[in-house]
């Protein structure tokens, strides 16, 4: 048990001193204030009148949106990304070439990374919609609510940051960060569920900003401190994407 106490230490210890010498640098460094005050003035001068033109959206175009806003939950992506995962070390296992067993090893792995980047930014996310405790739009409409109650667990008060558009980045930008000739097909899952969520009247524009930034980072971060070093170091993939 000590022993165990001993190693958890020794990784918190690890993760905060990881955190602390990537603060200075990109995607955080002097990104992270420029997001936070585009953030801030979206809220003030962006926010209200974009959501108030897509509650006027054409009816067509909004149940349009109603389906695409479907695939920023993190339960399916999770789902079909571990399927992957066990495909592809079960076809390793299966072959007899090492060739094609390193190819699935790597793919797997890139699977894996998309998981723990899904997760990692999910955990994150809820931590800030609690201490951020943005109301939602739908609180504009029906009590003229516009703001902040921090530090709160009800779901229609936590708006900050968007957890569908923190999922689909989280997915879609950490596919291309390992499969990058597929670039424009995550652009366009990733902004179209982002749009949704604000025209079907769930975010503010800023909250999707907001998640979208989290999810980048998390997958920056990730790549940069666990999935590249340990590919390199035990894995040796063939290139990423083929």
């Amino acid at each position: 048990m000590t022993g165990l106490v001993s190693s958890f230490g020794a990784r918190c210890a690890g993760a905060w001193r990881c955190f602390v010498t990537e603060l200075p640098r990109p995607p955080l460094g002097w990104v992270l204030p420029l997001v936070l005050a585009t953030c801030v003035f979206m809220g003030l001068l962006v926010d209200r009148p974009v959501i108030h033109a897509a509650a006027e959206m054409d009816e067509t175009l909004k149940r349009f949106f109603e389906i695409v806003t479907r695939f920023g939950d993190a339960g399916g992506w999770l789902v079909l990304l571990v399927v992957g995962i066990g495909i592809c070390f079960l076809i390793a296992r299966k072959t007899a070439l090492a060739e094609t067993r390193d190819r699935f090893l790597a793919h797997a792995y890139n699977l894996w990374f998309v998981v723990l980047t899904v997760l990692v930014s999910g955990a994150l996310h809820h931590v800030l919609k609690i201490l951020i405790g943005r109301y939602r739009p739908r609180y504009l409409f029906s009590e003229d609510l516009y703001g902040l109650s921090p530090l709160n667990f009800e779901i229609a008060r936590n708006s900050f940051p968007s957890g569908h558009t923190q999922t689909i980045v989280a997915v879609c930008f950490g596919l291309f960060l390992v499969y990058p000739r597929l670039a424009v097909l995550w652009l366009v899952i990733a902004g179209l569920v982002g749009v949704s969520r604000v025209a079907v009247l769930a975010h503010y524009p800023s909250d999707v900003l907001g998640g979208a930034y989290l999810a980048i980072c998390t997958a920056i971060l990730l790549k940069r401190h666990y999935l590249d070093p340990r590919a390199t170091r035990e894995l040796k993939p063939l290139e990423s994407g083929r």
